[in-house]
């Protein structure tokens, strides 16, 4: 209240707060309310450093965006060996398929496959079948497999070559999957955590190339927040852990009205404009723009500023 929110936007931030979800323990929750309405409440990957909360034109919206990187879809296979009584046994196959790191807030729902051991060969052949189409769909980049070696190996072998390739096999001790429990959760941040999916990797390359030949790619916060305001984004790069938010820039009513000082906006007959901290500036711009945002690890590629930016290309042949 002190900081200008009106009661009913508290309210309605009020409400997209579960009490009591036990999905959020150690974790935490992002919201954005306006005008006495829920804009967005979305569960967090990891729990941030501290709590933040801020009456502004501009949605801090950065960090939470920088948490779901590198958004990299994958499956996660366990085949589980159960020893019945009568000295014979089962195996049960479980499966996730989702996206790192939002799959950490909202696990996806585990699917079950029962097989007596005697029958694993067949059920194996029909499993593949399905984790194809279901890692089709989902575009998954990496299959993570454990369990049961025999069965585990069996199962690989019935996989199409194009999936084979992107099997990771790890040996973790197998525990039942559960709604709302994650499979894999310690060793999925170990092996996908600062990994880069297919296609942040081909922006990177494109914008390594585009770099190098002094073509359409831009570094550092003035020139990537002119190039913003020019609408010529397609790619935004930010370094990893971020550090946009101690630095400052002036926005408008458009989110293309972005510039490092006020006077640049006065040009484009800014009649009102506010400071506003970069990285929710440039996030508003880019999105504005229908852009897309990628993540980098600092040691991957370190920016100027920490930001860079792939332009659209405006070579005569893409153009025609």
């Amino acid at each position: 209240m002190a900081a200008g929110a009106d009661v009913a936007t508290l309210g309605a931030l009020g409400h997209g707060m579960p009490s009591d979800d036990p999905a959020l323990t150690g974790r935490g929750m992002a919201l954005f309310a306006a005008h006495g309405r829920l804009a967005l409440a979305e569960p967090l990957p990891e729990r941030p450093a501290r709590d933040r909360a801020k009456v502004t034109f501009v949605p801090d919206a950065m960090p939470l965006a920088l948490q779901r990187a590198p958004d990299l879809p994958y499956t996660a296979v366990q085949v589980r060996r159960i020893h019945e009584p009568d000295g014979t046994s089962r195996l049960v196959a479980e499966t996730q398929t989702g996206r790192w790191p939002l799959a950490r807030a909202a696990p996806p729902e585990p699917a079950l496959r029962h097989a007596a051991a005697g029958e694993w060969r067949q059920e194996a052949q029909a499993l593949a079948l399905e984790l194809t189409v279901e890692a089709d769909r989902a575009g998954s980049e990496v299959v993570i497999m454990s369990g049961d070696r025999w069965a585990c190996s069996v199962l690989d072998e019935m996989l199409p070559p194009r999936l084979r390739e992107s099997v990771m096999r790890i040996d973790v001790a197998a525990e039942p999957a559960e709604p709302g429990r994650l499979l894999f959760a310690t060793e999925l941040g170990d092996l996908l955590d600062g990994r880069l999916s297919s296609r942040d990797r081909h922006h990177l390359d494109r914008f390594l190339e585009e770099r190098a030949r002094h073509g359409e790619a831009v570094e550092g916060l003035a020139a990537t927040t002119q190039a913003l305001r020019a609408g010529e984004v397609a790619v935004l790069l930010v370094d990893t852990p971020s550090e946009l938010d101690r630095e400052q820039l002036w926005v408008g009513a458009a989110t293309s009205r972005v510039g490092m000082t006020r006077e640049e906006l006065r040009p484009l007959d800014a009649s009102a404009c506010w400071p506003a901290p970069a990285d929710a500036a440039v996030l508003r711009a880019l999105v504005g723009e229908g852009g897309e945002l990628v993540a980098m690890p600092r040691g991957e590629l370190p920016l100027t500023d920490g930001i860079g930016a792939l332009l659209h290309d405006r070579s005569p042949h893409r153009a025609a």
